[in-house]
């Protein structure tokens, strides 16, 4: 025999009430959730950063074992052309010896400028073969190197040139009034655009990186004398007092404070303007802020993350990063350190009040003011004299 039975309650789903309840709670787990997802991906960036910076230290210490010095800060040139930075002198350093090899650049002046000039030659040289948009030439000038970008940093690949009035060959003014140049804002407050990289057809854009050397207290010009084609600076000018500069050739016994307290190279983010690995503009005496701006940083008028960015000699010449709280550096003995904003700042006298062609102490690297500058700022010098117990 067959027992049937009836159902007594008819199938039923979610009520609209048990729907939104089921939402909400999802809403509140994800809420909980992402958070910990973007901390757990800066933390990634953030170790990924640290990590180029340590590959950046140590080429540059493997570049000084075989060459007796640390490479020069950027190489001098007797006109306003463009001039290749310490960062490209790294590069076989880095695995990147077939951009090297490409690129070929000399780590002194050869004049005059030549398009055509076989050998070692000048970055005036390599962008004047480069126009007007020479494919090979351009190619290696603008190739990005993973190991000079920092994963937390948003500039673009090439750094953009988005000036206010939507011009890209003159220099932004910096107390115009305009906002704030960052990326996130669609302005970019200066451009690449020199002698020779104006005759690229397509606006020249260098590549980004987000490491720069550092330059140390003062922001001095780099003169020099021309004889036929042999350029000679004037080195007593030229010196600053931190590991890069004009044609500088510091070795590591010239770091008397001690390698392990003293800035090799820090970082500098995109509301800074970021800067470029291949070198800077027109760095020449009376444009010496174009190497600050684009391949080292100086901290005489600037804290770590000045939120100045409206006039000279601010972040977009010093350190700035996107991490939270500080920014990292590489010590000149190789180590990393992660730096507070809220470190020790004080300038000093500015290198206005320095005598030029004096060395020290009355010149630009005077040692009459150490007692008074900041933590901050006597890591940056190579050898001011003073201890530092702590950062």
């Amino acid at each position: 025999m067959i027992v049937r039975t009836r159902r007594t309650n008819k199938d039923r789903g979610f009520t609209l009430v048990e729907l939104l309840v089921v939402i909400a709670i999802i809403g509140i787990l994800v809420a909980l959730l992402l958070p910990a997802i973007q901390a757990a991906r800066e933390a990634a960036r953030r170790a990924q950063c640290q990590s180029n910076m340590k590959n950046i230290t140590l080429a540059v210490l493997n570049y000084e074992s075989a060459n007796k010095k640390y490479p020069p800060g950027f190489v001098s040139s007797p006109s306003a052309t463009e001039a290749w930075g310490w960062a490209v002198f790294t590069l076989p350093y880095l695995e990147e010896q077939s951009i090297y090899d490409q690129l070929r650049p000399s780590t002194t002046y050869l004049g005059p400028v030549d398009a055509t000039r076989k050998g070692r030659r000048n970055l005036a040289d390599a962008l004047a073969a480069a126009a007007p948009a020479n494919a090979s030439e351009l190619a290696p000038l603008q190739t990005p190197v993973p190991v000079f970008r920092c994963p937390t940093d948003s500039t673009p690949t090439l750094v953009p040139c988005d000036q206010p009035g939507g011009g890209c060959s003159g220099s932004w003014q910096y107390n115009s009034g305009q906002p704030a140049p960052t990326s996130d804002l669609g302005i970019w407050g200066r451009s690449f655009i020199s002698t020779n990289s104006a005759k690229i057809t397509q606006r020249f854009l260098p590549p980004t990186s987000n490491y720069v050397g550092n330059r140390g207290t003062v922001d001095a010009g780099c003169p020099g004398t021309l004889d036929g084609t042999s350029w000679t600076p004037n080195q007593t000018v030229c010196n600053s007092t931190g590991v890069f500069f004009g044609n500088s050739q510091v070795a590591s016994k010239q770091i008397t404070d001690g390698t392990s307290n003293t800035f090799m190279v820090g970082e500098r983010d995109h509301y800074c303007l970021s800067a470029t690995w291949i070198g800077g503009r027109e760095t020449v005496d009376g444009s010496e802020m174009h190497s600050t701006l684009w391949t080292l940083a100086h901290v005489e008028h600037a804290s770590l993350n000045d939120p100045r960015t409206l006039q000279y000699d601010t972040c977009t010449e010093s350190f700035s990063s996107s991490h939270k709280g500080g920014a990292f550096f590489g010590f000149c003995d190789g180590s990393v350190h992660f730096i507070s904003d809220d470190i020790n700042s004080n300038q000093g006298p500015s290198s206005s009040t320095c005598l030029a062609n004096q060395p020290a102490p009355l010149g630009c690297a005077s040692r009459l003011f150490t007692n008074v500058i900041g933590v901050y700022q006597r890591l940056a010098w190579r050898d001011d004299g003073e201890t530092v117990d702590s950062y």
